[in-house]
């Protein structure tokens, strides 16, 4: 049975064994329900809301717990750590010669878009975020693609977030693939429905700052390369006058944006690595009868989005509540 507009409080452990959960159907002041697992409990609310609700129920680091008055039933220090995430600044380009989503994207041409998808025309309105993407590297020493950039022919006004310019342009993004920096997901209070504190840490690390410098002024090369050139005007947003390495690191910091790929925070390893939360079973840690089958149980981060491992996480995940055995391992190359 799927239980909708309802949100999980804590997880009822017995014993060092989950054995069900309680939760508040409709509103905060409803009552709350128990409801008992006949095999084992399977939390996947993502990077943010797993480690959330494993510290709600007491299992997590001691001194947070203690912190909000959440009994510690398993210390397990690792839960809500190694958060991470891609990040990105962009640039922003006015355009010539030709329209752009800016346009179509409002007034009359918008219901025009929108007439055309409902007859199963070409559309703006089935259009992904992003048209285009490039993987590179940083420099020519590595060996694996380590920036990510994305190309949308659209771009928001000016400090303004989600809101589309009034006059023609495109987007270019830029991210560091595999980041280093690492932050948390802690809760600040013992109340399920009061949001946690989460601190990414955004380039945090110095390598991370290396590399997406890199990926800035590539960004920057793109834009104005022979095929760009008829329709490139000029860079709207930060502008020419940003050149050095500190003023592009200002903007990423103060304008970059999460990529909303956040990950890690519940990460599969040994149990003698103090960070890690879940086995290569997916169960938590001196917990029996609790996995956690979600993106924050990856290690470190995918080299690319993140749909497509946390899919694989999430069939693999079911493979093993069923107890099918593993296939056979697949080598693509040497």
């Amino acid at each position: 049975k799927i239980f909708t507009n309802a949100h999980v409080t804590k997880i009822i452990l017995e014993k060092k064994r989950a054995v069900g959960v309680i939760f508040k159907k409709g509103s905060q002041s409803s009552t709350s329900l128990e409801l008992r697992a006949n095999k084992e409990v399977i939390l996947s609310g993502g990077a943010i809301n797993s480690p959330q609700l494993l510290q709600l129920s007491g299992i997590g680091p001691a001194d947070l717990l203690k912190r909000y008055n959440v009994e510690v039933l398993h210390e397990l220090p690792g839960v809500g750590q190694n958060l991470r995430d891609h990040y990105a600044p962009r640039f922003t380009a006015r355009v010539k010669n030709i329209s752009t989503i800016n346009e179509s994207g409002r007034g009359p041409r918008l219901w025009g878009e929108i007439a055309k998808y409902l007859i199963g025309a070409k559309s703006i309105v089935n259009l992904s975020p992003t048209l285009v993407y490039c993987f590179w590297h940083s420099n020519e020493a590595v060996k694996n693609h380590d920036l990510q950039l994305t190309f949308t022919p659209a771009s928001y006004k000016e400090g303004v977030q989600s809101q589309l310019d009034d006059r023609p342009g495109f987007t270019v993004a830029a991210w560091q693939q595999r980041p280093e920096s690492l932050g948390f997901v802690n809760i600040k209070s013992n109340d399920p429905f009061e949001a946690p504190i989460i601190q990414p840490n955004y380039l945090e690390a110095e390598e991370d700052r290396k590399v997406l410098i890199a990926g800035m002024k590539l960004a920057r090369r793109l834009m104005r390369t022979e095929p760009l050139e008829p329709y490139f005007d000029f860079e709207q947003y930060p502008g020419d006058h940003i050149q050095t390495d500190d003023e592009l690191l200002q903007i990423a910091r103060e304008r970059g944006t999460t990529t909303f790929h956040v990950m890690g925070s519940c990460r599969m390893g040994p149990s003698s690595d103090p960070t890690s939360v879940v086995n290569e079973k997916l169960g938590v840690h001196g917990i029996d009868g609790l996995r956690v089958i979600d993106a924050s149980i990856m290690p470190t981060m995918l080299s690319a989005n993140l749909n497509a491992g946390a899919m694989m996480i999430g069939e693999k995940g079911a493979d093993m509540i069923l107890g099918k055995p593993a296939l056979e391992p697949i080598i693509t190359h040497e």
